[in-house]
């Protein structure tokens, strides 16, 4: 199994038909591929974990990077434990089998398993990787002594001039080849030592990495396009898809061509728009969020954290993390919901881009809910209402493509976790709008507005040029199914197939994620794990 993080058929198959993605294309020949739907919304956590288990994010639970703590305006950072659900890896050794996993996001803590895996980006390690991501540490120890980490920490994905574009193309290339190197290594390793995986799990996240900060060079047509760029930077989305075609290849001859080979992504990517949205903003609009007076102190510890994050290099990081107690969650959970008037507030949101969506200040379920229990479906319909009328400035195209209550698109038992209304963005001439925080401390401004010609690389309150969008690839070869057969429509589908290809059954849906006691990361993790979010363009 193949992970391409973001990889769409809008780049892939012209790269393909031109022969410049060999391996893919011959997968795609010898098999079926077709594009394959996320979940809503199209996010890393979510779509992984639907792929991870065969559940929709309201019966696995997880739907975004943080979760609201209950009863409170305060979130925290979510992780594999929060997970419900048995994993494709636990299936798989559950029948006597072996597996190989690499990279996956939402998979740390790690689970045991037999074989070895080595949990995504998203695990705790301010330094890349290092043993304890790993299911088995020593292993990872004796991989790592041979070919280096899984991950170094070489790419700051949060820097945005024009410098680091010019750099990070090398630097995403050379990650591309260190990962492929340590997988090679460890497949050898557990050959070796008598547990060759029956299945290999391998995700690359670079193909999402470049299409976040270079679509705009990539493609000329793009609102946020920069006539200037270098060739390095026109070139940079086709050299690492060219680089990870390479990896598919190497890694699929090593593990051996007559095997079930399946190629997936979470989600697609396409173009952002010059347009960005502020849903709090257009809450304080219509009447649904009011604000008040804020003191400094919120704003100056994020900006004590940023100068940290900025000047101190990764151990010394770690080591100041580990004296914050929970100062993450806290400056997150501040900088989403501080300035509130609850008294006043039927309606907040947290801002994100990540997960959408706008909460009702429910009285009774939240700390200083203020709107009864028989008045939950009017202020709803009000705030659906809002987010449908929403257009652009000077224009009436909508902002919001839908906006829905929450049970209409999620099913289980965590949809609680879920907001109350759940939006997707709109498109704009074909790119995607983008949702920022809202700049409460600028003199009050539209809640849309259109990026400056220096703004258009992306970067903190400007979005990021590429975009995630709703539909990412499916490539299968040599499983059941027939050639040309469609394989599934969904990524959560995808568990089923890729069972039966093992020649195991699909069976309960639910059960123990991990086969180990439950555990929050601690402050210093946390910390951590914010970091590499603000790293990756995520939070703010």
């Amino acid at each position: 199994m193949l992970g391409l993080d973001g990889a769409s058929f809008s780049v892939l198959r012209p790269l393909a038909e031109a022969g410049r993605l060999p391996n893919l294309a011959r997968l795609m020949a010898a098999g079926a591929h077709a594009p394959l739907a996320s979940t809503t919304p199209a996010m890393t956590f979510p779509a992984w974990t639907s792929f991870w288990t065969g559940l929709g994010p309201g019966r696995h639970g997880l739907f975004d990077f943080t979760q609201r703590v209950p009863g409170a305006y305060a979130l925290r950072f979510a992780n594999a434990a929060d997970r419900d659900g048995i994993s494709l890896a636990r299936r798989v050794c559950d029948a006597g089998g072996s597996v190989l996993v690499l990279g996956l996001p939402a998979t740390f803590p790690p689970e045991p398993v037999r074989g070895l895996l080595v949990a995504g980006w998203d695990a705790p390690v301010s330094a890349g990787s290092d043993a304890s991501r790993a299911s088995d540490p020593a292993l990872y120890r004796a991989i790592e002594a041979r070919v280096g980490p899984w991950m170094t920490p070489d790419l700051d994905e949060g820097a945005h001039g024009e410098a680091w574009h010019e750099s990070a193309v090398d630097l995403l290339l050379a990650r591309i080849e260190r990962k492929t190197r340590f997988a090679l290594e460890a497949l050898a390793q557990l050959r070796a030592h008598g547990a060759p995986p029956d299945l290999m799990c391998v995700v690359y996240s670079e193909s999402d990495t470049v299409c976040h900060h270079y679509w705009r060079d990539h493609d000329a047509r793009s609102p946020r396009h920069d006539p200037r760029a270098s060739a390095k930077r026109r070139g940079a989305v086709a050299a690492v898809y060219e680089a990870l075609d390479a990896a598919c290849g190497e890694l699929r001859r090593s593990f051996g061509e007559s095997a079930a080979c399946f190629a997936l992504s979470d989600h697609g990517a396409g173009g952002a728009a010059r347009e960005v949205a502020q849903l709090g903003r257009r809450l304080a609009e219509c009447g649904l969020l009011v604000r008040k007076r804020v003191s400094a102190r919120g704003g100056m510890a994020r900006a004590a954290r940023d100068l940290a994050l900025r000047v101190l290099p990764p151990r010394a990081r770690e080591r100041v993390f580990r004296r914050l107690r929970g100062a993450a969650a806290r400056v997150e959970s501040a900088a989403r919901f501080a300035g509130v008037d609850w008294a006043k507030s039927a309606a907040f949101t947290e801002d994100v881009n990540t997960q959408p969506g706008v909460w009702i200040n429910l009285a009774g379920r939240e700390a200083e809910g203020c709107v009864a229990p028989a008045d939950y479906e009017r202020v709803r319909d009000d705030v659906i209402a809002a987010l449908r009328d929403w257009k652009l400035p000077d224009s009436s195209a909508p902002v919001v493509a839908r906006a829905l209550r929450r049970e209409d698109i999620y099913q289980g038992p965590h949809v609680e976790r879920a907001p109350d209304v759940v939006l997707e963005l709109a498109l704009h001439a074909g790119y995607g709008i983008s949702l920022v925080p809202t700049a409460w401390r600028e003199s009050a401004g539209p809640s849309v507005r259109r990026l400056g010609d220096h703004e258009l690389a992306g970067g903190k309150g400007r979005g990021m040029n590429g975009v995630h969008t709703a539909h990412g690839i499916w490539i299968q070869a040599n499983a059941d199914e027939t050639r040309g057969a469609l394989g599934p429509a969904a990524i959560v589908d995808t568990a089923p197939t890729i069972l039966r290809a093992l020649g195991l059954a699909f069976g309960a849906l639910d059960g123990s994620p991990l086969g180990a006691e439950r555990r929050a990361y601690s402050p210093a993790e946390e910390a951590l794990v914010a970091e590499q979010l603000r790293k990756l363009g995520y939070l703010e």
